[in-house]
């Protein structure tokens, strides 16, 4: 847990929930360029930032209510939902790397939690992208399948496309984990030069003095 009143926690998720809201509706993102119809999302910040300054539980609940918002506002379950599912992995695994490392600010733990981060996120999306395209939605692989023809690549059968699809899918949620943490990790240490006390009490450097 941080050193904050829980008062002041609670604004943090509240905050950072809308502002994930406001840069999603703003599409503040980057092709992917393997794979055009995937992108790096910006809005994955918040819940990290909000992830080193309060821990685990208001990273997870920021989240939360952005996919709940997201679901509400678009009306579709399906893409909010695989969103979630690949968030809360990386969300989880860069706070057991730091955890495992006792919250200490060194290039260790940093490197642990992206690692753990990218590692449970792929699996997790690559899961979800197997039961999504043999059984919630199969006419996807004809999507991806154009998709991949699209960039240069051959694929001569469904298991081709099935397999460059998770491969590079793969790839993309690996760089988006290193993405999105080091843009937080970059704001966060920002705020914490100018605002020492929002250091002290984070959870990410309650010990690491």
């Amino acid at each position: 847990m941080s050193g904050y009143a829980k008062s002041v926690v609670a604004a943090y998720v509240v905050v950072f929930s809308a502002l994930a809201m406001v840069l999603t509706f703003s599409r503040t993102e980057i092709p992917y360029p393997l794979m055009p119809y995937l992108k790096f999302d910006f809005a994955e910040v918040p819940a990290m930032l909000t992830l080193l300054l309060g821990g685990l539980v208001p990273g997870l609940t920021t989240e939360v209510i952005h996919w709940i918002g997201l679901s509400i506002a678009r009306g579709w379950v399906l893409g909010p939902l695989m969103k979630f599912l690949a968030v809360v992995p990386m969300v989880f695994g860069f706070w057991l790397g730091i955890r495992i490392h006792r919250r200490k600010w060194t290039v260790k733990s940093i490197g642990a939690a992206l690692l753990l981060g990218a590692i449970i996120r792929v699996v997790v999306c690559c899961l979800t992208n197997v039961v999504v395209v043999l059984f919630v939605a199969p006419e996807f692989l004809k999507f991806s399948e154009y998709s991949l023809k699209t960039v240069g690549i051959n694929v001569t059968s469904t298991s081709d496309v099935l397999s460059w699809t998770l491969a590079l899918n793969g790839i993309f949620n690996a760089l988006h984990v290193v993405l999105s943490s080091i843009i937080a990790i970059v704001l966060f240490r920002a705020v914490a030069k100018r605002l020492p006390r929002v250091a002290e009490k984070s959870w990410f450097r309650l010990e690491a003095e």
